[in-house]
Parts: structure tokens; sequence; C-alpha cells
């Protein structure tokens, strides 16, 4: 957002169930079946950004809306000029972003609810990371125009619940969302996101690996870290898979790799095999338009979670390694017939 200062909300004025106890379990289940209860934050207040900034009196905003910069300054620009004031005014009167606001009422009702569930997340992330300050947490409008709504680091957390509305209304479809992308926008996702922003904060963006084999590993690590954070998420929403998408997924998953394997992709750079592996989309062509997308995703998944069953290493460990070829020799991964 052109008014914020915080990294990634570039756009946002111009473009405009946690579950904390788990059954009793083995291998890398075991593992995640963390107590954590006790540790900070033990109340998490959410402080809703987006109720406060559409419930400022349009007829004296500028006066209003200076108030209120104090307490957000961890992401609002000290002293906005005029004109970004005018900018921010717009947003709020603007017809669509109402309906939005209003449907991110409907959607999260209660806002305490909403911080239950984001307070085992964190509580999850000092278990391995005690040294984390839980920073100020709010709730905001992002207008859907972001590709990453959510963003973390010591400052502030910023949470665009704008983004899990279950198409209510078409709204997603109205704004040209896939519905393969825009299925995946529902409360469901919430913690499973911000479970994935904390892994940024923590060891930066994502790089592409050089061969299929490192990058099923890296994604892995990445999907097993989400899941860490809240080891209640089921599998379809950690991969974000349809409930026929997952079955697919684990139904096929010995073919899928017996195909990967037998047409010598592992060990190779193969720009169109990682396209059909690793990008997006309604479902991986050569296997069939009811197969599941992402399933270099998919395995590599299943490759750590073998990994951590068959090992005995710890999170930390596993994320500090770049050494993904042990980590695959050493996970005794075996795929489901």
């Amino acid at each position: 957002m052109y008014m914020f200062k915080f990294k990634g909300l570039i756009g946002f004025l111009f473009a405009s169930v946690l579950l904390l106890s788990c059954t009793k379990s083995t291998g890398y289940k075991k593992k995640l079946d963390v107590n954590c209860r006790n540790l900070e934050p033990q109340k998490l207040e959410v402080v809703e950004f987006n109720k406060v900034l559409f419930g400022l009196d349009t007829a004296n905003f500028e006066a209003e809306y200076r108030a209120i910069l104090p307490q957000f300054e961890a992401f609002l620009i000290e002293d906005p000029s005029e004109q970004e004031v005018g900018y921010m005014k717009d947003f709020v009167t603007d017809t669509f972003m109402l309906k939005i606001n209003e449907l991110v009422y409907e959607t999260f009702p209660d806002i305490d609810k909403v911080s239950e569930e984001i307070k085992g997340v964190y509580q999850h992330y000092r278990y391995y990371y005690p040294d984390f300050n839980v920073p100020p947490t709010f709730t905001y409008v992002s207008g859907i125009y972001s590709n990453r709504p959510h963003s973390i680091d010591a400052e502030c957390a910023l949470i665009g619940l704008d983004f899990y509305l279950s198409n209510n209304d078409l709204i997603y479809d109205k704004l040209g969302f896939p519905r393969y992308q825009s299925r995946r926008l529902q409360p469901a996702y919430l913690t499973r996101d911000i479970a994935e922003e904390l892994y940024y904060y923590t060891f930066g963006n994502r790089i592409n690996q050089k061969t299929v084999i490192d990058e099923m590993v890296a994604q892995g690590k990445m999907l097993y870290f989400i899941e860490a954070m809240n080891p209640a998420l089921p599998d379809s929403v950690i991969l974000g898979y349809s409930t026929p998408q997952m079955e697919w997924a684990q139904d096929n998953e010995g073919a899928v790799w017996a195909a990967v394997v037998g047409n010598n992709m592992l060990y190779t750079n193969n720009v169109d095999n990682k396209r059909m592996l690793f990008n997006d989309g309604p479902f991986t062509a050569p296997f069939g338009d009811a197969s599941a997308p992402r399933l270099g995703d998919y395995i590599g998944l299943q490759i750590v979670r073998s990994f951590m069953t068959n090992n005995d290493e710890t999170l930390q460990n596993l994320m500090k390694t770049t050494d993904y070829q042990d980590v695959f020799q050493r996970s005794q991964y075996k795929p489901r017939k």
C-alpha cells in the first residue's frame, strides 16, 4: 500500500480450527504432538484495523484518520499527505470495498475465535523458536489484490480477512479468480496461511531448486513446517486440495512416483517437468482432469514425513538442512501402492 510501510502491502490503497491437543500417535505425528498450551501468548488480542478504518466518519475523515495513526504506527505512515489521506478515504467509501468489508463481518463475526486460532499457531511456533516475540496482530481488508494478504515481521502481523470469504456473494468470481484458487479462500485456510507466512518470516522466500527431487524435498519441508504449526490441519488444507483431489493423490501416489522415476525426472532440471509437477492449476494434465495439481508438493511432503519418522531429527534441524539428497536418501520413502 502506498501508505503502508509494511513489506508486501504496496498495492493496498491503489489496487484496492485450531486444536491444540492431538490424539496419541506414532512416527512423525508423535513428534508434532507437542504440549505448548502454557507458552505465550496465553491471550492474544487481535485488533480489527478494518473495523476501525471503515468506522471513521467520512464527513470528518482526515481528522479522524490522523487521530488513529498512533494506534497503528507499526504499519501506517506517520504523517501522510493530504493526497494520501484522500486515497484512503476513497478506499473506505468505494462501494465494492464496503461490500467486501460487510462480507468480512458476516464471515468473522467473533474476533475472539480468530484470536484463539492464531494464538495456537504462535504457541506452536514459540515451542520450536522460543526467542520469538509475538508481534501486535491486526486484521485488515486488503482489497483482494495482493497475492500474499498476510505479512509478519518483528513489528506487527497483518492478516487480510477478505481472502477467506468462501466466495460468498460470488465475490471472487466477480474479481476473476479461477475456481481452483477461490476454492481455497475460506476460513479453514487461515491458520495454514499464517503458518506459511511464519515460514517466510523465519527462512526467507523459497528458492527454486535445481533438480526435481530437490524441489520436492524443499516444498515438503515448507509444508511440514506448516503442519507443525497446526498439527490439526487436514492434509487437504495443508496441500490446498479438494476432497476428491486428496483422495486421488492418495490412491495414485504409487503410479505418480513410478511415472516420475520411470521417466527419469528425479535428477533433471527440465522446465517442463517442473511445471507439470509444481505449478498450480485445476489438475495435472498428463494424469487427467480428475487428478490433483502440484503432485511434486504432495510427494515432497510424504518424503519429509518419512524422513522425520525414520530419523531422530528435530524440526529445527530439518529446517536448517540444505542437503536435500541426504533427506531423500535417509527418508526410506516408499509410496503407497
